[in-house]
C-alpha cells in the first residue's frame, strides 16, 4: 500500500508519497490544471495499491481524483492543524503530515462520501438557494435600517419589507409625502395593479396606517438614493430564489428515493425534502448511526466534564444547512405527526 499527502492551494499543490514502511519515495509540486493532474496519473499509474489523502472535499482536483477511481480520504485544515509538531506551517510538510496520518490510519482521516450525480447537483442548487437567502436577509435588514430613519410607516404595511408588493409600493411611493397623499380608492388601484391576494383583508388597515401622521427627516433623499439601490436588487434576490426552488424541486422528483423522503411528516412542501437530500445525501457508509447523523446536523448537544463539575452546551461546530433543514422538518411536522405534537 502506498499513501499520497496533498497539500490543496489555489494555484499549486503540493504532493508527498509514502512507502507502506513510511519512506518518503517522492516530494512534487502540481499546477492547478489538467498538466499538473496529469503528473500525478504519471506518478501512481505504476503503483498497485495507492490511498489519498486531501484537505477538502471539493473543487475540480478532487472530483478528478474521483473521477480516476482513486481511493480519496479528507482530513479538514483544522484537524491537520492540531496535528502539526510545531506552530510552523509549511504546504511541503503537511503534504508529508497528510500520507503520515493516513498511513498511521488516523480517525479523522474520512473516506471521500460519493454522493450520486442527483445529490452533487441537488446540493449546488442547495447551495446557491442559502446564498441567495443569506443575501436577501442581509440587504433587507439595509432596507429597514434605511427606511426607519426616514419611511418607518412603509415597514408596517405588508408582511414582508422584501415581499415583490412591498418592494413596488416603496418604489412607487419612495418617499412618506407621496403616501400619504394617497386616496383611499388610488390605494385600491395600486393594489389590484400588482394583483396582491389580500387586498379584503389588508386593505382597510393599510390605508389607516399611511394617515397616522409622522414626522418629516429634514433631509432625506440619501436615504431614498439607497432604497433605489436595493430594490433591484431585492426584487432579483426573490426571483432567483423561485427559480432556484423549482429546479431543486424538479431535480429532487428525479431521485430514486424521492417517496420515501416524501413519505416522512413534515416533508410534504416542495423544498424541505429536497434539502435534506442535498446535505444528507444518499451515501448510506456516511452516518452509521443515528448519532453521527445527529451530531453533523447539530441537533444534539455536547456535554463537558471534569471532576463533579458538568455542563450541557449546545453543539456549535456542524453542518449549519443540514441543521437548518432539520429544524424546518421538525416545524412541519407539528402539522402532520401526532406524536410530533405530544413531544413537542
Amino acid at each position: 500500500m502506498h499513501f499520497l499527502g496533498i497539500d490543496w492551494a489555489t494555484e499549486k499543490h503540493d504532493l508527498c508519497l509514502l512507502a507502506h514502511d513510511g519512506r518518503v519515495l517522492s516530494h512534487l509540486e502540481i499546477t492547478h490544471d489538467l498538466a499538473g493532474f496529469h503528473r500525478v496519473r504519471d506518478l501512481l499509474h505504476t503503483l498497485p495499491d495507492v490511498q489519498i489523502n486531501i484537505e477538502r472535499s471539493d473543487g475540480l482536483l478532487v472530483d478528478w481524483l474521483v473521477q480516476q477511481g482513486y481511493e480519496v480520504y479528507i482530513t479538514p485544515p483544522h484537524v491537520l492543524a492540531h496535528r502539526r509538531p510545531t506552530r510552523v506551517k509549511d504546504d511541503k510538510g503537511d503534504a508529508y503530515l497528510l500520507a503520515y496520518l493516513l498511513r498511521m490510519e488516523d480517525r479523522d482521516c474520512r473516506p471521500y462520501s460519493r454522493q450520486s450525480q442527483i445529490v452533487t447537483h441537488l446540493r449546488q442548487l442547495a447551495r446557491a438557494y442559502e446564498q441567495a437567502l443569506s443575501e436577501q436577509r442581509r440587504l433587507g435588514n439595509q432596507l429597514i435600517y434605511n427606511l426607519r430613519q426616514y419611511y418607518p410607516v412603509a415597514l408596517t404595511l405588508f408582511t414582508k419589507v422584501h415581499s415583490l408588493i412591498a418592494l413596488e409600493f416603496i418604489e412607487a411611493y419612495p418617499i412618506p409625502q407621496d403616501a400619504e397623499k394617497l386616496t383611499y380608492l388610488d390605494l385600491e388601484r395600486f393594489l389590484r395593479a400588482q394583483h396582491y391576494t389580500h387586498i379584503n383583508k389588508r386593505l382597510d388597515l393599510i390605508y389607516r396606517r399611511l394617515q397616522v401622521a409622522m414626522p418629516h427627516a429634514s433631509v432625506q433623499i440619501g436615504y431614498v438614493e439607497h432604497v433605489r439601490v436595493l430594490i433591484p436588487i431585492l426584487r432579483m434576490l426573490h426571483h432567483q430564489k423561485e427559480t432556484l426552488i423549482k429546479a431543486m424541486t424538479q431535480v429532487f422528483a428525479t431521485h430514486p428515493e424521492a417517496d420515501w423522503w416524501l413519505s416522512f411528516p413534515g416533508t410534504k412542501g416542495p423544498l424541505t425534502p429536497a434539502r435534506l437530500l442535498a446535505w444528507i445525501g444518499d451515501d448510506r457508509g456516511r452516518f452509521p448511526t443515528a448519532e453521527v447523523l445527529q451530531a453533523v446536523a447539530g441537533t444534539v448537544p455536547v456535554t463537558r466534564r471534569s471532576g463533579k463539575s458538568k455542563v450541557v452546551e449546545f453543539r456549535t461546530a456542524c453542518s449549519h444547512p443540514l441543521r437548518s433543514a432539520d429544524d424546518d422538518l421538525a416545524r412541519q411536522s407539528l402539522r402532520h405527526s401526532g406524536w410530533a405534537r405530544a413531544y413537542f
